[in-house]
């Protein structure tokens, strides 16, 4: 990607910065009349999506240590995942409203700088209740920095062919991210301590902010920007929480009780009211032009689904392999990585076939290569082997994943006017966050309850959570293979807007 094939006027994000903007005025006064090297810049925001993608999962594996070290209750050592999750998935559409709004450098380097600090307080957390709050801070800063981080990258990579390839590259980061997590936290947990897979962020943060005023241009302060619905934000965001919220507590409060049947209509109705307010305000939070674009719209969707699908796998793959097999955390950390290796050649097939043929091929034979996948997953038992069993179902699943998300990004974030790009890219990273916290909250309640179902039929323990495990792979593959219809419907939506503006 040495050249972006873009005119000098728009291969920068920014050309002037405004005097009184004292954080404009630093960057330009380090990287004067410097233009932007696109291969830098995607190396800076896939950087950021990168630790933020490893803080989905690299706690799984040191949630045993850490309930230890800081005297957790068997039910609140799940909210160290659910508030990052949650916080995550919820605040997106704000995220994304206000890269649009500040400009996307420099919301990116604030949420940069707020990430690194929620992630020091994690890191020297005395008590459970100052590491579940420091996490739902990490997952806050996250919903910040993940759409500046996309929306920088698609106004740096306008020309086509470039911009699938850069998203390319980015898609590959979810799988290669939460593999990595596993990775990296078995082996911190193992020869150091649980609270490094939290401060290993802060070196990492530093060298990104650092780098940012020489790598990314000021923000055009001229450019003509929009001032989002932050009553609809806040009336979204409500929805968004109370949804996941109330989902996630289902491990305690069964989906049949009142609690969790009310806190499912208070969603509804929020999300009515979120609805309205679109349409009748001024400067709608989403963009009707966007909202007209049915390819993004259902793009969206198809992440949705598929998101239930992959951070679920990671969750049972976890289990199983440390319950079942008896694996150490760095063993199972290290099993994941035919799946990264997997998922990054799938990217590179896709951004080759978008670029001669279009999204129409992988976004849907993609989901349906993971659905296979997923089914070998359901075939496991406690007396199979890595090599012959476990590895291919993680390569296969891996190769799918990976040609899917690029062709899926590129749909959902492809027709995003240039001031846009923000709230397209939040629309996407929510979807992936509320799927991922849905899909695990209702695997593991399905899951779960077939393990009970099948221990009092008098299967012996061990056989009925493998068997509860192959149910949830089931569904996730049942998952995929709906992703993969939905694939087809995207792809040609999307075939017919491209004919229809040419």
């Amino acid at each position: 990607m040495a050249s972006s094939g873009i005119p000098a006027t728009e291969s920068t994000i920014g050309a002037r910065a405004n005097p009184s903007d004292a954080s404009d005025a630093v960057a330009a006064a380090l990287s004067p009349g410097r233009p932007v090297n696109p291969k830098l810049v995607l190396l800076l925001v896939c950087v950021a999506q990168f630790v933020l993608l490893v803080d989905d999962t690299i706690v799984n594996v040191a949630l045993p240590t850490i309930g230890d070290d800081l005297h957790f209750t068997e039910s609140s050592l799940s909210w160290v995942t659910n508030a990052y999750f949650l916080t995550f998935g919820g605040f997106l559409l704000i995220g994304g409203g206000l890269a649009d709004l500040l400009g996307r450098r420099r919301l990116f380097g604030i949420s940069l700088m707020l990430f690194v600090l929620a992630s020091a307080v994690c890191g020297i957390a005395p008590t459970d209740g100052v590491l579940i709050g420091a996490r739902a801070a990490q997952g806050i800063a996250g919903a910040l920095l993940s759409p500046a981080a996309l929306s920088i990258l698609l106004a740096t990579f306008r020309e086509p062919a470039e911009r699938a390839r850069a998203l390319g590259t980015w898609a590959a980061l979810t799988g290669l991210g939460a593999a990595t997590g596993l990775l990296l936290g078995g082996a911190l947990v193992e020869w150091t301590h649980w609270r490094w897979i939290f401060l290993i962020n802060l070196p990492i943060g530093a060298v990104a902010l650092l780098a940012l005023p020489r790598v990314i241009g000021p923000d055009d302060r001229e450019a003509v920007r929009r001032v989002p619905d932050f009553a609809g934000a806040a009336i979204g965001t409500a929805a968004v929480l109370t949804l996941v919220y109330t989902v996630v507590e289902t491990d305690t409060h069964p989906w049949d009780s009142t609690r969790t049947l009310l806190g499912l209509a208070v969603a509804a109705l929020l999300a009515l009211g979120f609805t309205l307010r679109q349409r009748t305000a001024a400067e709608p939070l989403l963009p009707r032009a966007l909202l007209r674009m049915r390819h993004l719209v259902l793009a969206d969707v198809l992440v949705l689904v598929a998101a239930g699908g992959l951070f679920a796998m990671f969750f049972f793959l976890t289990l199983y392999m440390q319950r079942v097999q008896g694996w150490s955390p760095m063993r199972t950390g290290s099993s994941f990585l035919p799946f990264s290796v997997g998922m990054g050649l799938g990217a590179a097939i896709s951004t080759k076939l978008i670029a001669k043929r279009g999204p129409l091929l992988p976004v849907s034979v993609g989901p349906a290569i993971a659905a296979g996948g997923m089914w070998l997953m359901s075939r496991l038992d406690e007396h199979s082997s890595y090599t012959w069993h476990l590895l291919p179902a993680l390569v296969v699943t891996g190769l799918g994943l990976g040609v899917a998300f690029v062709a899926i990004i590129h749909t959902a974030t492809g027709g995003a006017g240039e001031g846009e790009g923000g709230v397209a890219s939040a629309m996407v990273t929510t979807c992936q966050q509320i799927g991922a916290a849905i899909g695990i909250a209702v695997l593991v309640t399905i899951a779960t309850n077939h393990t009970k179902d099948r221990i009092a039929a008098g299967v012996l323990k061990e056989r009925a959570a493998v068997e509860g495990f192959s149910r949830a792979f089931e569904i996730q593959a049942g998952l995929m293979g709906v992703a993969a219809l939905l694939g087809i419907v995207v792809g040609v939506a999307t075939r017919r807007h491209h004919a229809g503006r040419k």
